[in-house]
């Protein structure tokens, strides 16, 4: 698994660093201290999972501007592939404003100010192909404490299937898609399906899971934690859209 970094601290690098190789030793980790470079190594290395800080500079020692941050991340989500992104920040943001990102395409929001246990549980949940959002903002209540580091690394979850959520496997595969963050006209492109069909497949996951949309679907799972499995390549190709 390859993971790209882009902070302009380099002791939140070195930190997220040293956490994602708790969980994943074989992960290769990529970091970029500014915007330009961070875009300059999506393009050349594509990576598995970006963890973006939103307030960056655009070159390094540049001026710090929330602008560059999305516009990395509307690059990411612009990409052909599926590429998850974490996006982290140092400042609190309201639930108003959490929504907008992840609407932009982010996948899960984590407060730079997070205790450890909380930063290992979103990066755990991230390279599982799940979802963490602070509770502080998510409109579903959040009930369990979050797990201490050692459970954490020592009692790895499972990722659920299709069976377990009981839908179909293409829904499945277009709720994966969409938990990363991919809009429905990327998910419908990446699956060779008819983008109607893609919408079809959102409604019925949103009734499924008691939700309106997909920001909802996104709470759902950041309050459950199911994992849905790492997105490499589309489970299923199509030769003619559905």
């Amino acid at each position: 698994m390859r993971i790209l970094l882009i902070d302009d601290h380099s002791m939140i690098r070195l930190g997220i660093k040293g956490l994602i190789l708790q969980i994943h030793q074989e992960a290769e980790v990529l970091e970029a201290a500014a915007a330009q470079d961070g875009l300059q190594i999506l393009k050349a290395e594509i990576p598995d999972l970006v963890f973006l800080d939103l307030k960056l500079p655009w070159e390094v020692g540049g001026e710090i501007n929330g602008k560059f941050g999305l516009d990395v991340l509307r690059a990411v989500c612009d990409m052909e592939r599926p590429i998850p992104v974490i996006v982290i920040s140092g400042e609190f943001i309201s639930k108003n404003a959490v929504e907008k990102i992840l609407k932009v395409g982010a996948a899960s929001f984590v407060p730079k100010a997070a205790s450890v246990e909380v930063m290992l549980e979103a990066i755990q949940r991230a390279i599982g192909g799940g979802v963490w959002l602070p509770s502080e903002i998510t409109p579903i209540e959040c009930i369990e404490q979050p797990p201490s580091i050692d459970s954490l690394l020592r009692d790895r979850p499972l990722s659920v299937t299709a069976a377990d959520l009981s839908i179909t496997e293409r829904e499945f595969d277009v709720l994966r898609l969409a938990m990363q963050g991919n809009a429905p006209w990327k998910v419908a492109r990446i699956l060779g399906i008819n983008p109607a069909n893609t919408r079809r497949y959102l409604s019925r996951l949103y009734s499924r899971f008691g939700v309106i949309d997909l920001y909802g679907l996104q709470c759902h799972f950041a309050k459950t934690g199911q994992l849905l499995g790492i997105i490499s390549s589309p489970t299923r190709s199509c030769g003619v859209p559905e």
